[in-house]
Parts: C-alpha cells; structure tokens; sequence
C-alpha cells in the first residue's frame, strides 16, 4: 500500500500594508545627516552668486549705463536670466562640494567603508510629493523664462524698428539711413540722405533713430555695436536690416562677432555719438549736405 505526501503550501509574504505616507518618506529624507549641510551650502552659493549678475553687466557694457533703450533691455534680461540661475547653479554645486569634501560620520560627514548608510530609505525618485514638487518647480521657471524672453524679444524689436516707424510729429527727429558695408577687414559707413558721404567711422547724433542697411562683399561678417545692444550678420549679396536709437553721448565700440578670417580680431572701428549741431558740422566738413 503506498503513502501519499502532501506537500504543505508555503504562504506568499504578505506586501506590507503600512507603508509611510508621502510626507513622512518627504521628512525621513530631509533628515538625512547630509540633506541639512547641502541646504547650507546651497544657500551660501545663491547669496553669493547673486552679485556677480551685476560683474557679469560690467563686462557686458564697460563703459557704463547702456547707451540705447535696446542695451538697456538686454542687460535687464542677462541680469535676471543670472540670477535666476543662481539656485540651480548652487544645488549642482553643493551637492559636488559635499560629495569631494565632506569627510568623517557626523553630521556633516559622510559613511565610509563597506557600512552601510545610517539612513536607508527610498530614493528621492520614488517620492511622488518630491517627483511633482520638482516637476512644478522646473515648469514654473521654463514657463517663466520663455514668458520673459518673448516679451523682451518684442520689446527689443520695437526698440530696433518700431520707434523709425512711428516716429510722428514736426518736432520729431528724422531717421537716419546708413549703409553699412563690411568686408575684410574693415567697415565703411555711407549715409544717403547726406549726400552719399562715406566713412570709415561712425559718427551719428543723439536721440535720433538710426536705421543700417548691413551687407558684406566678401565673405560673412557680423555687425556689432557692443554698447548700444546692435548685434546682426553681414551677408554677401544680401542685405539685413537692423536700427537703434542712441541716448548717451560719447565714443563706443564698433565690431566683428563673425570669425571672417586671418584678421578678424582687428575689424573694429568706434561709433561716436555726438550733439546734432555737431553732426551737422561733421557732415558739411565731409562735403556732404545738412538734412537736419
């Protein structure tokens, strides 16, 4: 007579039903012994980061207070645009600083060796409280950014034509055409309406619009009057259209940001902006006729 075995069944483990709610895993992650000493370092950085969006305008525009409304609405968008890049900055770096520094197991410090970490628990990935904190976050600023920039994008292009367009009224400044021709390596400056003169030297009125006619013989140069925020390419055979309205008097920069060759570093003239009574004395010495 044979024996029959009954193999006993093995109970499955049971998924254990207690797991913490978001906000604990939230409050057991932020107290981990390394989470306050990045927070800290975090916070040094994005203090300390915040005036160096001011150095970084200095750089921008040496010689002071922009000289254009279009300057002006640049350095406004390069000084938020750094400063709102200063926490993201920071959180990069504290976390790299604390990861090459931090030694020892206080609380400042980190495990070594084969022991484990004092605190395991579920990475920040599997935190949906953190997963959409961060996911709003990053939203709110790209929304933020994109906002900004195209509000300040139809700002400048107003600032560059808008204000030739509409000028109105019989106290109102007449625009002035110039053609800008570059080529290597060196730019010259032809004003039509004051009798075809030509220079190699830009030399213009203040608060009176400005409208370029740019192109290039030769190859692909970049026009760029650094102070007054004009910046755009000179094509051979084409022309590009561009404007701007000065508002500071003195003597600025004038360039190439176009690699065009063995010297494009030494394509630079100045722009000088002076009073109309001076330009109309500059334009009857070059032989021209005052149209002002």
């Amino acid at each position: 007579m044979s024996e029959t075995h009954v193999t006993p069944e093995v109970e499955e483990p049971e998924e254990p039903t207690n797991r913490p709610a978001p906000t604990r895993r939230m409050k057991e992650w932020f107290s981990r012994p390394y989470v306050r000493p990045i927070v800290i370092i975090c916070a040094v950085i994005t203090l300390a980061f915040i005036p160096f969006a001011w150095v970084v305008l200095y750089f921008m525009n040496g010689s002071g207070a922009p000289a254009s409304p279009t300057m002006t609405e640049i350095e406004k968008t390069i000084l938020v645009f750094t400063i709102v890049s200063g926490p993201l900055m920071a959180i990069t770096l504290a976390v790299l600083l604390y990861s090459l520094l931090a030694r020892g197991k206080g609380s400042w410090g980190r495990v070594h060796g084969e022991e484990p970490p004092m605190q395991d628990s579920p990475a920040i990935r599997t935190n949906s409280t953190a997963v959409v904190a961060w996911i709003a976050a990053t939203s709110v600023l790209a929304a933020f950014l994109v906002v900004w920039g195209m509000i300040e994008l139809a700002t400048i292009t107003k600032d560059s034509y808008g204000s030739i367009a509409s000028v109105q009224g019989p106290n109102a400044p007449k625009p002035i055409d110039i053609n800008v021709t570059g080529q290597q390596w060196v730019w010259t400056f032809q004003y039509p309406d004051q009798g075809n003169i030509s220079a190699d030297t830009l030399v213009v009125p203040i608060n009176t619009p400005l409208y370029f006619n740019v192109t290039s013989v030769d190859v692909v140069h970049d026009f760029w009057i650094v102070e007054l925020g004009v910046k755009i390419d000179a094509n051979p055979g084409a022309v590009t259209n561009t404007g701007v309205t000065p508002t500071k008097l003195g003597t600025f920069n004038i360039r190439c940001a176009e690699l065009c060759g063995l010297h494009h570093a030494y394509m630079e003239t100045k722009i000088q902006v002076v009073t109309q009574d001076q330009f109309n004395n500059w334009v009857r010495e070059m032989g021209g006729s005052r149209t002002a």
